[in-house]
């Protein structure tokens, strides 16, 4: 069970304020459609674009710890035969552009076995340490699959193109300035989970050069 947290209460709150003084628009800009304006959603630190910000199948506005999902993910099942062979939080590379890339949240996976591996997905734990402030999110990886004998990047962003997927643009990997420790734990249908801890340096998520 998620603790009571008083961003659902704060949502609910911004909701009555917006409409008070800025009236229908404010309110009714809600791209995502959990109820909660663009605007507070900012504010809040959840995804405007993403009505279940933590991935625990919830609505943002009805969830009591919108950032806080619980790991569904069994720990139980065969070793896996794949490995995180490189996880980065920040000084990203675009191999296909031949140029460094936004940071972002990234993972090279390996496969040690002679067939294709697929149903991916993750768990993802991310940490101020300044202040100790936790946010956590489950993403399926639909889609995501290593080769034979091969590896794979998958990516965390703005989701735009195969193999990369939507991280919360509000959450404090980019809102604060603060050094964090982020967890990823990956999983694959029918076996146990593998992870990582990586150390960010402070500052945000910076642009490329």
């Amino acid at each position: 069970m998620k603790p009571l947290n008083t961003l659902a209460v704060s949502a609910m709150a911004l909701v009555a304020a917006l409409m008070l003084s800025h009236g229908a628009y404010a309110a009714g800009v809600d791209t995502d459609g959990d109820g909660i304006p663009d605007a507070s959603e900012v504010l809040l630190g959840t995804d405007p674009l993403n009505p279940d910000t933590d991935g625990d199948g919830v609505n943002d506005l009805k969830d009591s710890a919108p950032l806080s999902a619980p790991d569904p993910i069994a720990q139980s099942g065969a070793a896996a035969p794949f490995a995180i062979k490189e996880a980065l939080v920040e000084n990203n590379y675009d191999y296909a552009a031949k140029k460094d890339a936004p940071d972002h949240l990234e993972l090279l996976v390996n496969n040690s076995t002679a067939a294709e591996i697929k149903d991916f997905s993750l768990y993802l734990t991310v940490k101020d340490a300044d202040t100790g402030a936790t946010e956590t999110y489950f993403k399926p990886l639909p889609g995501f699959t290593v080769p034979p004998s091969g590896e794979a990047r998958v990516h965390l962003d703005d989701g735009a193109i195969a193999g990369h997927f939507r991280d919360n643009p509000n959450g404090i990997y980019h809102s604060t300035q603060s050094a964090k420790v982020i967890t990823f734990e990956l999983a694959a249908a029918g076996y146990a989970p593998v992870s990582v801890d990586v150390n960010k340096d402070k500052g945000g998520a910076e642009a490329a050069d």
